[in-house]
């Protein structure tokens, strides 16, 4: 698996939410919008999700795309992470 991240916005704030990426991958596909979240459990990656609220007000949230393998998280999660620190070096 060839994957290409691009940081595309970063944010210099005290919130978790630390940047955003674009994922390439093979060259065939594109992930818009992954997010670079540092926590006090340290930093991951979120993938893009959609929330909406049920007819009973509740708030819900569906993952927009997701990898379906713990391969694939792993690899796409270090690419972003890689990309993430070689832009805050820059």
């Amino acid at each position: 698996m060839v994957i290409k991240t691009t940081i595309k916005k970063m944010f210099n704030n005290d919130k978790s939410l630390k940047a955003f990426a674009d994922v390439e991958i093979d060259g065939s596909i594109v992930i818009h919008s992954v997010a670079v979240m540092e926590t006090e459990k340290g930093r991951h990656i979120s993938m893009p999700y959609t929330k909406w609220k049920n007819k009973d007000g509740e708030e819900k949230q569906h993952d927009v795309v997701h990898p379906i393998t713990s391969y694939a998280r792993r690899q796409i999660e270090e690419s972003v992470l890689a990309a993430y620190d070689s832009h805050i070096k820059e």
